[in-house]
């Protein structure tokens, strides 16, 4: 039965369902169990149902767009930071209402099972091509995109903050999250491995666009929209399994009420919150804009302009309107509580940069191999390469989190990353061996970072409640998500614009155009250089993460709601 819960209501919203749970309230160590290897996998699997849809995004969706749906690489780029910032601001607003969702099968669960169907319908319709004009298909693609990434959030936010509740142990966490990367690689090397030629498969079939009898004749419409239906399918069925496989077990101890006259009023009267929000207008126009005196007119204008409006109607809403009911608004403690959360801060950082140049490079191997390498067969293999190589490197894990501080062994992981992905600038075309050997080490570092850092966000939630009485997992796990959102649209908007600005020509009538060596220098840029200074600027901000070991114990020790029984669905 869902519930949305205030100080004095309670309104049903949906249907009853039987719950054995008994809370209780006590140190960790004496009330919660190890988890089991079986929720452990079923946990997993829902992050690699979200690689079906993300590395697939990741790996393809710039090629797709400019080489088979049509549409410019800077009309791509520009498309993918406006579409992804609006997603960004979508997390913390499912963070909060995820928060405050109470249902017998926990807060964050049943997202999993409400929103799996219309996530992979929308990403099915993102591939689909339709015979449209030129601008008829890049509004398509605007719609069709944003709606994806909605519904990718709705279900991924909640995925992502169940981890929180599963377990209050923070080195159990990390095991969690091994395991949930685990199959997270896994899922993407399904998609790196197989989209080419599942694409080669459902599009080897007679189509009016071209003649079917001609030798290796390839409908990529077709089948990349095949393609998609597959992944789409597997998916679903993968959510469906997590939700039932998973228990929600760690509550918090002072809920989360809803307070929705007085959240509104401060959103409406905070100027704090109107500042955070016209930076991130202000990095839409930085990066739209042409980088020259005009533009950054542009952007103090726009400042100026909405700072006073920002002013102005604070002032309004302030004058003689106030919440009649005299709430204290739960968003607006939440919100102070995390903007003053030091390690929260470092890791909203650190998920900005580390994501800008993990999706800038991703999105650069195709172009990579067809145009500089001139093998295109090659990409499968060099991407299931590293995703095997991650694996490899994930498996230690867990070892290496219960010998080194977490902070210290991410840096250091970082750091032999970005010079694994530099090397990449100085391998001439024909140096394929060399490819792959760095392909492989910067991988196998790389493996242990994701399974790391989501196990700090954790931390981060127990270190916010104990400094400040509030458990805001929702919002902490959603607004770390934004940041890795706002990465994404940054990576993938330099993508586009790279391209663009290194005078990349697309595809004419279905048929390649050779570029120049000036296309091929920002190709090699683009996987190389670029990618490893972001890793870099990550590093850097990992100086501001300050729970340790001791920290994180104290945390185990605070006493902690928790429900240990399974519910029956």
């Amino acid at each position: 039965m869902l519930f949305i819960e205030s100080p004095s209501t309670r309104v049903v919203l949906g249907a009853a369902v039987k719950s054995k749970s008994k809370s209780v309230v006590g140190p960790l160590s004496a009330q919660e169990k190890p988890l089991s290897t079986q929720e452990k996998i079923g946990y997993g699997i829902g992050d690699a149902a979200s690689n079906f849809y993300w590395k697939t995004i990741e790996s393809f969706l710039v090629y797709f767009y400019t080489d088979v749906f049509g549409i410019r690489a800077s009309s791509v780029g520009f498309m993918m930071l406006i579409t992804r910032v609006l997603d960004a601001i979508n997390d913390p607003i499912i963070g909060y209402v995820a928060d405050r969702t109470v249902t017998t099968w926990g807060r964050f669960r049943p997202y999993l099972l409400w929103f799996c169907v219309p996530l992979g319908i929308s990403a099915v319709l993102v591939f689909y091509t339709p015979d449209l004009s030129v601008r008829g298909r890049l509004a398509y693609a605007y719609v069709t995109y944003a709606l994806f990434m909605l519904t990718y959030t709705m279900v991924n936010i909640p995925y992502s903050a169940l981890m929180g509740v599963i377990t209050a142990d923070s080195l159990e966490r990390t095991s969690v999250s091994v395991y949930r990367f685990v199959f997270a690689f896994l899922g993407g090397l399904v998609v790196q491995y197989l989209t080419l030629y599942l694409v080669e498969y459902f599009g080897a079939v007679s189509s009016p666009a071209i003649d079917a009898t001609a030798a290796g004749a390839i409908d990529e419409k077709r089948g990349f929209f095949w393609t998609a239906v597959v992944f789409a399918c597997a998916a679903t069925v993968l959510f469906i399994l997590t939700f039932a496989a998973t228990n929600e077990r760690v509550e918090p101890l002072n809920q989360s009420a809803i307070t929705f006259g007085a959240d509104m009023l401060y959103l409406k009267t905070s100027v704090k919150v109107h500042q955070l929000m016209i930076l991130f207008v202000l990095l839409i126009i930085a990066v739209a804009v042409v980088r020259d005196l005009t533009g950054v007119v542009l952007i103090a204008t726009a400042y100026c302009s909405l700072s006073l409006i920002s002013l102005a109607s604070s002032a309004y809403f302030r004058s003689g309107r106030t919440d009649p009911s005299n709430e204290i608004s739960t968003l607006e403690l939440d919100i102070d509580n995390l903007l003053v959360n030091k390690p929260w801060l470092a890791m909203f950082g650190y998920g900005l940069f580390s994501l800008s140049g993990s999706i800038l490079r991703g999105g650069a191997v195709l172009y990579y191999f067809k145009y500089y390498v001139q093998q295109t067969s090659l990409v499968p293999m060099f991407l299931v390469s590293g995703a095997i190589a991650g694996l490899i490197g994930m498996i230690f894990t867990r070892k290496l989190v219960a010998s080194f501080e977490k902070r210290q062994l991410l840096v250091s992981l970082n750091l032999l990353q970005a010079a694994f992905v530099a090397a990449f600038f100085f391998i001439p075309a024909d140096g394929v061996v060399l490819m792959f050997v760095f392909r492989i080490l910067s991988a196998l570092v790389s493996g242990p970072i994701c399974p790391i850092q989501w196990s700090m966000y954790a931390d981060i939630v127990d270190y916010s409640e104990i400094k400040n009485g509030r458990r805001a997992t929702g919002l902490i796990f959603s607004s770390v998500s934004f940041s890795q959102k706002l990465g994404c649209a940054i990576g993938a908007s330099l993508v586009g614009a790279s391209l663009s600005f290194f005078e990349y020509v697309e595809p004419i009538t279905g048929v390649d155009q050779p570029q120049t060596e000036l296309t091929l220098l920002g190709v090699r840029l683009m996987i190389s250089v670029f990618p490893s200074l972001f890793i870099l600027c990550a590093a850097f901000c990992l100086g501001g993460y300050i729970i340790d070991s001791r920290l994180s114990n104290q945390a185990q020790l605070e006493p902690v709601k928790t429900n240990d029984s399974k519910i029956d669905v």
